[in-house]
């Protein structure tokens, strides 16, 4: 068994290294480093804000702590066949699971560690928190969120259900965030470790005297998969995941000004599945709305202006697959239409969509700032950004994609 997890960690690793190439690009990855930039620079600010002692600042740690506890789920890599291939040695599966616990440990340990070391200031000021107490509910949230991986393992077993162990688990989870916080932090973090320990013994007794579950590990194992190459579809095309069309009849009306003609093919093709398709018209959106809350919440000019123009090139960026989107349809291939038509098509197209994004982002600007000359320079940068991207980046790049 324990050969078959190093074999589908192989596997499994040289996957994710494939896609993650493709989503952390030198483009994404410079992306990040200004959108860090900028929720550094707003945290920054809002910390000056801050009220010293304010009654809302545990609470507030409270909830993020224990939400990033309950985010993970267990990593086992099985799959439909082991059902059924397995089962006969089902007796040697604890090994299996053991090193599959190990692996699901490592991204709830660090995510949570991360979040206690971003939580630092905002309890010290807030709460006033000492960094010796803020280390104890760090590490309170980190055995928490090891305690709920072992009991997402322990349901796996038919005599405990899924359902309650949820509940055992956020209880168990916030009630000792709750302690570390008002109580006492290293009552809390022996609480934490006893909690652990009793879910680690009462695993030790259900591998040795339990059915496994096969069905539902296999189903939970296949939604984690999935969710997380949902996540890597936005970036690239995943083998198996498909996209989802929903028909979305109330916005029938933006397609009204498209001319029912032969050169306008195309353009209603590309608008319609933007509409549709909510991997695209979703990308949209979501990046849009990060856009104006960081507008809102950041009051520098310089830094809105690069942050407005990255995220108009990242929308850009984000919907070229949909160039290709319908070579594999036939009609599209037989119809008499040129690829001059195609490309004039989905220009127009961006040009749509990049102008909304441009026109909402200069509304947030003039909804909350100050009219002065400053302001005029998020939004001519902006709008220089839209042109140079339909005028010169987006011919040439539709141009590689022809070839």
């Amino acid at each position: 068994m324990k050969s078959l997890w190093q074999q589908r960690f192989v596997q499994h690793a040289k996957e994710q290294s494939k896609f993650l190439k493709l989503v952390f690009n030198e483009y994404f990855i410079l992306a990040i480093i200004f959108l860090i930039g900028a929720v550094g620079f707003w945290y920054s600010q809002a910390l000056d804000q801050l009220p010293p002692n304010s009654w809302w600042a545990r609470p507030v740690a409270i909830l993020v702590l224990g939400l990033v506890t309950l985010l993970f789920k267990p990593v086992t890599l099985l799959q439909a066949a082991d059902a059924a291939f397995l089962l006969p040695r089902e007796k040697e599966l604890p090994q299996y699971l053991v090193a599959a616990r190990r692996y699901s440990l490592i991204m709830p340990s660090i995510t949570t560690a991360l979040t206690g070391f971003f939580l630092t200031p905002f309890l010290a000021r807030g709460a006033a928190f000492t960094l010796v107490k803020v280390v104890f509910l760090t590490l309170t949230a980190i055995v928490a969120a090891i305690s709920i991986i072992i009991n997402q393992f322990n349901s796996l077993y038919q005599k405990s259900t899924i359902f309650s162990k949820i509940g055992q688990n956020t209880l168990g989870s916030f009630l000792l965030l709750i302690i570390a916080a008002y109580v006492n932090e290293v009552a809390a973090l022996i609480l934490a470790l006893i909690w652990c320990g009793f879910n680690y013994y009462q695993w030790q007794q259900l591998a040795a005297k339990q059915i496994f579950n096969w069905l539902q590990a296999v189903d939970i194992e296949a939604n984690r998969s999935y969710q997380l190459k949902r996540f890597y579809n936005l970036f690239t095309d995943v083998p198996g995941i498909a996209h989802q069309a929903v028909r979305r009849q109330w916005l029938d009306w933006l397609l009204k000004p498209i001319k029912p003609k032969h050169r306008n093919a195309y353009l209603y093709l590309f608008a319609r599945g933007f509409l549709r398709n909510s991997d695209y018209s979703g990308i949209f959106v979501r990046l849009t709305i990060i856009c104006l809350l960081l507008i809102y919440a950041i009051h520098n000019y310089l830094l809105i202006t690069i942050i407005t123009a990255l995220f108009l090139y990242l929308v850009e960026f984000q919907l070229l697959p949909l160039y290709k989107n319908y070579d594999g349809i036939v009609l599209t291939q037989i119809y008499p239409l040129t690829q001059s038509q195609k490309q004039q098509s989905f220009q127009v197209l961006l040009l749509v969509v990049l102008g909304m994004q441009w026109l909402f982002i200069v509304i947030t600007l003039l909804l909350c700032n100050h009219l002065t000359t400053q302001l005029l320079w998020p939004v001519v940068v902006s709008l220089l950004m839209v042109i140079f991207l339909l005028k010169w980046y987006l011919p040439r790049q539709l141009t590689k994609l022809n070839k």
